[in-house]
């Protein structure tokens, strides 16, 4: 029998398109895409020319669909004539795609650059590509074997480049130890007398994971330890330097000026001021890991074993030298220290700059035979030394820089320059190595200046602020001039294209106005403190707000472009930056008021920053969020647990949450020790616990235990491979928010190849344009 036909609607299955979210954030993406836009200058160098110097800038763009960064190098000369011109004949860039590393010679005739083993001919037993380079060709590839060393170093701490012997016959480079033992192999064709498979068909095997290796944490994830490399442009040969310090890291190698010694620095796996913690602890951004600066003499014999031990330079009780610089006439070495964190245990501390008469060193690293040369050695002499206390705002509050120049020397061997945090700016001082003093050679102006290349009697500066991402000044010494850092001069210097900024936010970047403020605490010790507002001033007075506390805490916000923060005034927010007690910048003092009173007194400064600013009219006291990573999103989540009612929402990046649990999965729980107890009892206690008073005093110190007081909505983005400030800790807290019937609305988001700094391109992308897109959700 047929069916009658049916009027019913034909059913049909069809696929359900998820929704994307959050939504409405077109024009905000738009927005941020020409921020990211926005080349910014990474690195630069100088080198001789027979009319001035000539410059080479590495650029670095974000190339967001690759979710990496875009690295190119441009070039031009400079001279007088350029300088009265005032602008600058640029090459078209070059782009630097597949490059590890790129290293210049001193002279700028040679050039190293590194490849990954995947360009050219490489494969699976190589690890790395070094290519020599003339101003015309490649003169060499050499295909370094995994046998020999693992990946290159350049991370700007352990190796920053390579450094070239001054003949420019021999590099010494930094990368990681060969794998030294392998795991056990399972299965698979039985082996013959002589210890080897047996050929023909068999099984399959595999190969086990074997034992667990340290590393230095954070960032460091799997990599082996760090150790010195040599390559002979003669003959090609890479070879590792012998006579290493046990149980240590080394890298930031310098040679000596006459060759025939390489410099550098040595870590201890163990580190001595925290003697009951097993492991290694993390080192990035931890200046408070002892360290010491070592010294071979070159060449070495071929005979491997046979180098006699590196000497050390520096005495054991300064337990902190890094960052070795020679003087132009070869009589000085000059270093920096961190021996107050390395004391107090604090993470970053005020450094001090130190010297050594390399006329007297030298020859006895020639005829040493034993490590413990150093009883022979001259002590190193303070240049610069630690500032306590700052008499007023315009002095010298101490030489907060945490490298120096490849090349710090102007003119002679006299002036030493570099780029210091003073107070809430970036400056650059010079500094007298005689005498030690130190001059502001760049203007107070309420941008931060930063010095990028030296050369002979030739300076290159960046000055940047929220509103003007970089802009280039030169200055010519005169050798008439060159005792005199006070007469010094600066010449604006153009790039063409580099400066244009994309339409769409040419006009809004003209608008942005920043404001410092100097506030004095409402608890606790006396040390006045910092907050540099930034809004649009074609928005008018009273504009919703974005609160923003550094991490840390030991670092500071300077008065600079920083992309993500920039967007956000363009959008319409007053962002407030809070430098509170503990910051960098301020004095040693302020700095060491903070341990032991986190939670108490920086959210104090926090909220008396917002008071400023909404009694000068810039804020709107009903508008406000905060927002801030790790120790800043620390005290984002204190500031919606103890002031509820002033905050309308909160965006949180890998905070620290839970002290408690974190001094259990963190690379640094040495810092939660310091942090809650102060130096004296915090160095104490570290390692022996926690105790249960221990934890009980974290949990009470941290924002989860006034996780039931908060009503803000928060927005919390974590890094799954955070090994810092673990993804638990946020996650934990957020869940306890969740279980509270009348919590506020949380949204998560979990970037899986991400650690700490969140800091990847299409990460950093979408967690600000998800923030802007919360804050006007909750806060407008």
């Amino acid at each position: 029998m047929q069916a009658e036909p049916s009027d019913a609607p034909i059913l049909t299955t069809a696929p359900i398109k998820p929704s994307e979210t959050p939504d409405g954030i077109e024009d905000s993406a738009a927005l941020l895409q020409s921020f990211a836009s926005i080349p910014s200058l990474a690195k630069a160098w100088a080198f001789p020319s027979t009319d001035g110097v000539r410059i080479s800038i590495q650029h670095s763009q974000r190339n967001l669909p690759a979710n990496a960064q875009r690295k190119f190098l441009t070039h031009f000369s400079l001279n007088e004539a350029v300088l009265e011109h005032g602008e600058a004949d640029t090459s078209l860039p070059l782009d630097l795609r597949d490059a590890l590393m790129v290293s210049p010679s001193p002279s700028g005739k040679h050039m190293l650059i590194v490849r990954p083993a995947s360009a050219g001919n490489g494969n699976k037993d190589t690890s790395a590509i070094l290519e020599i380079w003339d101003r015309s060709r490649v003169l060499q590839e050499i295909h370094v074997p995994c046998s020999l060393h693992g990946s290159m170093y350049n991370d700007g701490w352990f190796g920053s480049g390579a450094a070239w012997s001054p003949d420019e016959t021999r590099l010494a480079y930094v990368a990681e130890m060969p794998v030294l033992s392998k795991a056990p192999e399972f299965g698979g064709a039985q082996k013959g007398p002589d210890g080897k498979k047996m050929e023909g068909a068999g099984p399959k095997g595999w190969r086990g994971i074997g034992e667990f290796q340290e590393d230095w944490g954070e960032l460091n994830t799997g990599k082996r330890a760090p150790a010195l490399f040599v390559l002979e442009l003669s003959s090609g040969q890479v070879a590792e330097v012998q006579g290493m310090p046990e149980n240590a890291s080394v890298g930031q190698p310098q040679w000596s000026p006459d060759g025939q010694a390489l410099v550098f620095v040595a870590w201890k796996h163990a580190a001595s001021n925290f003697p009951d913690f097993p492991q290694r602890l993390g080192i990035v951004f931890c200046f408070n890991r002892p360290c010491a600066l070592h010294a071979v003499a070159w060449p070495q014999p071929p005979e491997r074993g046979s180098a006699p031990p590196a000497i050390r330079l520096t005495p054991p009780s300064l337990q902190s030298s890094f960052s070795p610089r020679f003087s132009p006439d070869g009589k000085v070495l000059v270093m920096l220290s961190q021996v107050a964190a390395v004391e107090s245990g604090a993470h970053a501390a005020t450094p001090t700059l130190l010297a050594l008469p390399w006329e007297d060193v030298a020859p006895v690293i020639a005829i040493a035979t034993s490590s413990s040369i150093f009883t022979s050695l001259p002590q190193p002499r303070r240049i610069v030394d630690i500032v306590w206390r700052p008499s007023d705002v315009e002095s010298f509050p101490g030489l907060y820089c945490n490298v120096l120049p490849e090349q710090p020397f102007v003119g002679s061997s006299k002036t030493l320059v570099s780029t210091v945090q003073w107070r809430s700016n970036f400056a650059v001082v010079a500094i007298d190595v005689e005498t030690g003093d130190v001059t502001r050679i760049t203007p107070n102006n309420g941008s931060s200046w930063s010095l990028l290349a030296v050369q002979q009697d030739w300076m290159l500066v960046t000055e940047s602020h929220p509103g003007q991402p970089f802009k280039l000044f030169a200055c010519h010494v005169a050798e008439s001039q060159r005792s005199q850092p006070h007469t010094w001069s600066w010449s604006r210097l153009v790039l063409p294209d580099t400066e244009n900024l994309p339409d769409k936010i040419s006009h809004i970047m003209g608008q942005i106005e920043t404001r410092t403020l100097q506030i004095n605490p409402t608890t606790g010790e006396q040390f006045p403190f910092e907050a540099v507002m930034i809004r649009r001033k074609d928005l008018g007075n009273n504009l919703p707000t974005v609160l923003t506390p550094h991490g840390g805490p030991h670092t500071a916000y300077p008065a600079q472009y920083f992309m993500p923060l920039s967007f956000l005034v363009a959008s319409g927010y007053c962002v407030i930056l809070v430098n509170y007690r503990g910051s960098t910048g301020f004095g040693e003092s302020a700095l060491q008021s903070l341990p032991g009173s986190i939670g108490t007194n920086d959210v104090a400064d926090c909220m008396a920053a917002l008071t400023a600013a909404i009694g000068h009219g810039w804020a709107d006291s009903t508008k406000v969020a905060a927002v801030g990573g790790s120790h800043g999103g620390f005290l984002s989540s204190h500031l919606v647990g103890q002031h509820p009612d002033a905050f309308c929402a909160a965006v949180l990046r890998n905070p620290v949450c839970n002290i408690s649990l974190m001094v259990h999965l963190s690379d640094i729980p040495d810092w939660c020790f310091i942090e809650c107890y102060g130096s004296e009892k915090g160095r104490e206690k570290a390692g022996s616990g926690p105790a249960a008073e221990d934890i009980e005093k974290m949990y009470q110190m941290s924002p989860i235990s006034h996780v039931d007081k908060v009503k803000a909505p928060v927005l919390m983005m974590l890094g799954a491979v955070d090994r810092r400030v673990p993804y638990d800790d946020g996650k934990r807290y957020l869940e306890r928010l969740k279980r509270r019937a009348d919590g506020p609305e949380t949204r998560l988001t979990v970037f899986p190849q991400d650690a700490h700094g969140l800091d990847k391109p299409q990460t950093e992308f979408e967690q600000w344009v998800t923030a802007l897109w919360w804050l006007d959700k909750h806060v407008k």
